[in-house]
């Protein structure tokens, strides 16, 4: 009997201490910009696996307004994508809706309405695209908006070749309380 209460108190503890270790990584990860910057540590970049996005994944800082927004935006009867129409900073942008693209991807003529000047960025960040290998420019848009949904200190990435479309990827979408896809229509909830 002694033997199995010994064994159960040792269950408890190695569940306690894997749970222990579980919250402290999942707070680590949160909180990593934090750690590397407290440490001196340049944070690493991340690589991608689709084709159209970039190699590297930008940080994100943001400040989110009007908490309880949703946005819909239907699907598109012409090629079953959805396309969600944008104020980027003072300018429109038309953007395809890729939750695989980890941030969001401007093309050289949307970074441009949206006041870029094209010629102050630095293009050191190597991309995949579908027309192959490139660089882009990290840029931080001041605010980014779907509809009621509005981000603002949005990093992005400015793809000057290679892009038809301007993406609404992940450093827009990973801030939203939830996005669903439903057979007509996309839902974007803040």
């Amino acid at each position: 009997m002694r033997y199995k209460c010994d064994m159960a108190n040792t269950i408890l503890r190695d569940a306690a201490i894997i749970s222990v270790i579980a919250v402290a990584t999942v707070l680590a990860f949160q909180h990593r910009d934090k750690l590397y910057s407290a440490a001196g540590i340049e944070r690493p970049a991340s690589v991608t696996q689709d084709a159209s996005l970039p190699e590297t994944a930008p940080a994100i800082a943001n400040v989110q307004i009007n908490r309880g927004s949703v946005v819909s935006i239907p699907k598109s009867q012409r090629d079953g994508q959805f396309w969600a129409d944008a104020t980027v900073n003072s300018g429109y942008v038309r953007f395809l809706i890729d939750t695989g693209a980890s941030a969001i991807a401007l093309t050289k003529e949307d970074a441009q309405r949206a006041g870029l000047n094209l010629r102050e960025l630095k293009y050191n960040v190597p991309i995949r695209t579908a027309g192959g290998r490139n660089m882009a420019a990290r840029v931080t848009l001041k605010s980014v908006s779907v509809g009621s949904i509005t981000l603002r200190n949005i990093e992005a990435l400015v793809v000057p070749e290679g892009l038809e479309t301007s993406l609404l990827g992940m450093t827009y979408l990973g801030q939203l309380q939830k996005v669903e896809a439903t057979p007509s229509a996309l839902l974007l909830r803040l």
